[in-house]
């Protein structure tokens, strides 16, 4: 694995100001949300290990723990990377696709990943985004993408049984915005309190992955 030690970015909050602010009360660091929806609270079996990655490795400044967030709170817009995962069925209300259409046409980023892998709710976030995004249809997209190099060189796509893995996404303005994983980027590994998350049969690299993927969503 080939590792970028030095980003000289200088990226803060600051530097991502878009329509979604990425402002925290605090500090210049960036953060990141896990986010309810359905009336569901965020399982809590995805890793932050990924933005541990950053802090380590790179000159970013983050916020390495994950902020907690409902799809229907005006709040979702102080985070310009989010994070959905959960596990069954599920329907959002017209204010959750309102507030998910607005927020990544605005500049943010969301990542939807199935917990344990579940299918049901795999099939019901594609449902959604259909919805959500009628004018632009899930694409899939594999290691040429530029993603796969920003920070972490991720040469292919292996789940945790050894299969290959799929990630889709949908692209605003030429700008990747919405990444879809059927397996899981949840790094359930490396989660900690409160996951009682089999894993499924997620990404293996979800950690570098998804480390990749909040770097793109800064610098794009």
């Amino acid at each position: 694995m080939n590792m970028i030690l030095s980003i000289a970015l200088g990226l803060t909050a600051a530097a991502t100001a878009t329509a979604v602010s990425a402002a925290p009360e605090q500090s210049g660091a960036v953060r990141v949300a896990l986010v309810g929806h359905s009336g569901q609270a965020p399982i809590e079996c995805f890793g932050a290990g990924f933005l541990d990655l950053l802090a380590f490795e790179t000159t970013i400044e983050v916020d390495r723990t994950l902020a907690r967030v409902d799809l229907h709170e005006d709040r979702l817009f102080e985070f310009p990377f989010v994070i959905m995962t959960g596990e069954g069925e599920f329907t959002l209300n017209d204010r959750e696709r309102a507030n998910m259409r607005r927020h990544v046409m605005s500049g943010g980023t969301l990542v939807a990943s199935a917990g344990c892998s579940n299918a049901l709710w795999a099939g019901s976030m594609r449902e959604e985004l259909a919805r959500v995004f009628p004018e632009a249809p899930l694409v899939r997209f594999t290691p040429g993408h530029e993603v796969f190099g920003m920070v972490f060189e991720v040469a292919d796509l292996v789940t945790t049984r050894g299969k290959p893995g799929e990630l889709w996404g949908i692209e605003v303005g030429g700008r990747l915005s919405v990444v879809f994983s059927p397996q899981g980027l949840n790094d359930s590994a490396g989660a900690v309190g409160g996951c009682c998350c089999c894993g499924g049969d997620e990404i293996r690299q979800a950690r570098f992955l998804n480390a990749n993927l909040l770097v793109y969503s800064l610098t794009r």
